[in-house]
């Protein structure tokens, strides 16, 4: 299990344990450079920080598993994951964190909000990233309309690399960093691939997917205005409908964390 922790030399009582979701087809290394923006920013802060990032069925170290038909069961698999994690730390006699957060991006904020209704204790706060819910938003801005054409572009694109970049293309507006990430991710698909099964496997779990009409957990929303797969409006009617406060990065594309990482990180981190 991966695991990034900062508690060494560090000033505050406090131990903050986040644990990360990520989004459609995507896994845990997925979040890249972000793990060690978010250390770097609750260092600043003076706070110890455990970093837990949960992949899902049919994706990372569960690629060979089937994704899972509900957003409520991909929730129920993430859960079962960090309670294995919280055993783990009482076997070892880690010190129980003070504050558990959950930060979680597109199909993740989805999973994560209803990780939230159904057990409403089990994290402090969490923080939800260009999400999507149906009924909070009209289908147009969940997918954007100009967008759709790519679904099919990277479901029959048979060669990776291409099919990487075509998704790289679509939810990153850093030219600057392309090829370095382009490489990483190739990495990624060639160790553990997503199958296009599972892909639409988690394409119609979120497109069923009713989000809960109260979260009693404190949220944070963040989200980009340069989101060319999701608009922004979406992550506005999640902020509305929970009465959470929302921050919009100006520039960053859909996968915010990659974008625009120290950003995020000090949003979290000062939140």
């Amino acid at each position: 299990m991966s695991q990034q922790n900062t508690e060494n030399n560090q000033t505050s009582d406090e131990i903050v344990q986040i644990f990360l979701l990520r989004g459609l087809a995507r896994e845990s290394r997925h979040w890249g450079e972000f793990l060690n923006d978010l250390e770097s920013a609750y260092r600043a802060r003076g706070k110890s920080l455990r970093i837990e990032s949960i992949d899902l069925p049919g994706c990372g170290r569960h690629s060979e598993m089937r994704s899972s038909a509900t957003v409520e069961a991909s929730a129920e698999f993430a859960r079962s994951k960090m309670k294995d994690i919280l055993a783990r730390e009482a076997r070892e006699g880690v010190r129980p964190a003070t504050h558990r957060r959950l930060v979680a991006i597109s199909l993740g904020g989805m999973i994560g909000s209803a990780w939230l209704d159904m057990y409403p204790g089990d994290f402090h706060s969490a923080v939800l990233i260009n999400s999507s819910f149906r009924g909070f938003s009209k289908p147009y801005d969940r997918l954007r309309w100009e967008s759709w054409w790519r679904i099919p572009s990277v479901l029959s694109e048979p060669d990776i690399e291409t099919r990487e970049k075509k998704i790289l293309d679509w939810i990153s507006n850093r030219a600057d960093r392309r090829n370095d990430v382009l490489k990483d991710w190739l990495h990624i698909q060639q160790t553990r691939p997503v199958s296009a099964a599972n892909i639409i496997l988690q394409l119609t779990a979120a497109s069923r997917f009713t989000a809960p009409a109260r979260i009693a957990t404190p949220l944070l929303v963040l989200a980009s205005r340069g989101d060319r797969m999701v608009n922004v409006k979406c992550s506005e009617a999640i902020s509305e409908r929970y009465s959470a406060p929302i921050h919009i990065h100006p520039t960053a594309g859909h996968d915010l964390p990659l974008d625009a990482g120290p950003w995020v990180a000090t949003m979290i981190s000062e939140w």
